[in-house]
């Protein structure tokens, strides 16, 4: 990705912003998500950022093609990707 592909991915997804995408990988410290709507952008939500069960403890995570929400929390500079708190 081109640095001004990732300055208007920023400008398009600020911190805050809402994003809707697809789960593409489930790895043991969190999930990579194809963000819709922006075709060389890849979020990421850590296991900080996912659900949690009622017991507040327990991750519920999404599965593999799953459709999920976040809110943008980072933008992470030396990758390239958004940091997601999911919702």
């Amino acid at each position: 990705m081109t640095s001004e592909e990732w300055a208007a991915i920023k400008q398009k997804f600020p911190r805050g912003s809402t994003v809707h995408g697809t789960v593409d990988e489930v790895a043991p410290f969190g999930i990579f998500i194809s963000v819709e709507g922006v075709r060389l952008s890849c979020a990421f939500a850590d296991v900080a950022g996912m659900h949690h069960g009622d017991d507040g403890y327990t991750v519920i995570w999404p599965e593999l093609g799953e459709a999920v929400t976040g809110v943008v929390v980072e933008h992470t500079e030396r990758n390239h990707q958004l940091k997601l708190h999911l919702s």
